[in-house]
């Protein structure tokens, strides 16, 4: 199947091609990108669940010294596009297209970076992120893929290994972070950042009734500053001690 390139994402000087029908990476994937290389990844395995374009993937095997480097999507067009990138910049990982972890079944990592769908999805469907053609699926209030992610990485992670795991406040992050407490050793906040919505975006999420119900009754957060509504990213260290 051809690939149409109709964006790109830099990265330290990393350029990743987007295709029709691919999430393009966002303010989340950069904290994201910033948490997983602030760590030592030398001689680990890694893991880029719900890799897209691969950028996560790429940006680890292109400033770390990580030993391997897998990435999956549920997405064909995605793993395509990914597959694409690698080939592109001459880098070796193992792409795969399948729903969560199922195509990694008996295989153990080092390090997980989650890159799930994780936002509300009547806050989803108004945002630019997630075009009619691109799947989100986290439910009303943004948590379904990040449990399901956080229940059976447990059997995919070698002791000692961890989990990058970004939530954001469009979402129910209290609920996701109780899992991950519950489930996991340690949780540990490594970043956090607070982003303004574009006026026109806010205005829809303002207008929507759903997303309306969702602020009211704290699922989701959102606070002023000035004039404009902020929404926050944060990415925690998740751990499973030996």
């Amino acid at each position: 199947m051809s690939q149409v390139t109709i964006a790109k994402y830099a990265y330290r000087g990393m350029d990743v091609e987007i295709s029709s029908g691919v999430f393009q990476p966002n303010r989340t994937t950069e904290l994201l990108l910033d948490a997983v290389l602030g760590e030592d990844l030398s001689g680990k395995s890694v893991l880029d669940l719900g890799c897209g374009s691969g950028v996560v993937g790429l940006a680890v095997r292109s400033f770390s010294k990580a030993r391997d480097v897998a990435g999956s999507d549920i997405s064909v067009k995605a793993v395509e596009c990914a597959k694409a990138n690698a080939r592109r910049l001459g880098l070796e990982i193992d792409h795969r297209e399948g729903s969560m972890f199922d195509p990694w079944a008996g295989r153990m990592f080092d390090v997980i970076a989650d890159d799930v769908s994780g936002v509300a999805e009547p806050i989803a469907r108004i945002t630019p992120w997630y075009p009619p053609e691109i799947v989100c699926d986290a439910g009303l209030d943004g948590t379904i893929n990040s449990i399901r992610m956080l229940e059976a990485a447990r059997s995919h992670l070698k002791p000692g290994g961890v989990i990058f795991l970004p939530t954001v406040s469009l979402s129910n992050e209290a609920k996701i972070l109780e899992v991950a407490r519950k489930l996991y050793h340690q949780v540990q906040l490594l970043l956090k950042k607070s982003w303004p919505f574009r006026e026109d975006i806010w205005q829809k999420v303002a207008a929507n009734g759903a997303c309306k119900r969702l602020i009211e009754e704290g699922i989701i957060k959102v606070v002023p500053r000035g004039s404009r509504m902020l929404w926050d990213t944060s990415v925690y260290k998740v751990c499973l001690n030996p």
